[in-house]
């Protein structure tokens, strides 16, 4: 629902301003929260991130180790022929 649905909606309904604009601030108070645990959220899923990228760093640094120790092992099998 769109704030405008539901703006609409109190002009509609015969109460005092004051209601009006606490059914507003409760609105308001409603978004807000949801707004921050949205944030959260995102926060989380950006550490998740951040810590997938630097353990695929970590493995692939690994790999080329792996490769290079590899390397030094055949050339050295190939130089003592």
């Amino acid at each position: 629902m769109d704030l405008s649905e539901v703006n609409n909606g109190l002009e509609i309904i015969s109460l005092p301003a004051d209601q009006k604009k606490a059914i507003l601030h409760l609105i308001d108070a409603k978004i807000n929260q949801d707004t921050k645990e949205l944030i959260a959220e995102i926060r989380q899923l950006e550490t998740r991130i951040q810590m997938t990228q630097e353990k695929h760093s970590n493995e692939i640094k690994t790999v080329y180790w792996v490769i290079g120790i590899a390397m030094a092992v055949i050339l050295f099998v190939v130089a003592r022929k």
